[in-house]
């Protein structure tokens, strides 16, 4: 999860600095209101990587393996949404598609032995 809060900051701070730019990157035409909406998405980011980072590093076990169904959830969603969108599918797109694609697949390789590991760590009520 500090990986994808680090990846989630950066590209927050992309979308607020420079959203044309980034729109460019990835192939999406922009305009004033895909300008602004992007704008917006960079200050959910900086949210989502802020939650990121903290429950990494200090949940308890059982909210940090809800925080990593949702963040499965949230990267296929942003694989998906960043290969459906319009424009022109440049190599910036696919490098979204996949690091969204590449997370979720991570998300759902450790989440259980994380999970296993939990569960071994639980005293027997035996």
């Amino acid at each position: 999860m500090v990986v994808g809060s680090i990846v989630f900051g950066i590209s927050a701070v992309l979308l607020l600095i420079d959203p044309s730019a980034f729109l460019t990157y990835i192939g999406v035409p922009s305009n004033e209101s895909v300008i602004w909406s992007f704008k917006l998405m960079g200050v959910v980011l900086v949210a989502l990587a802020t939650h990121m980072a903290t429950t990494s590093r200090n949940a308890a076990d059982p909210a940090f393996r809800r925080a990593a169904v949702a963040m499965i959830l949230v990267s296929i969603g942003l694989g998906v949404l960043t290969y459906l969108a319009p424009g022109t599918a440049t190599s910036g797109r696919w490098i979204f598609v996949v690091l969204g694609s590449s997370f979720a697949v991570l998300y759902m390789i450790t989440l259980p032995i994380k999970s296993i590991g939990y569960k071994e760590e639980q005293p027997n009520s035996a």
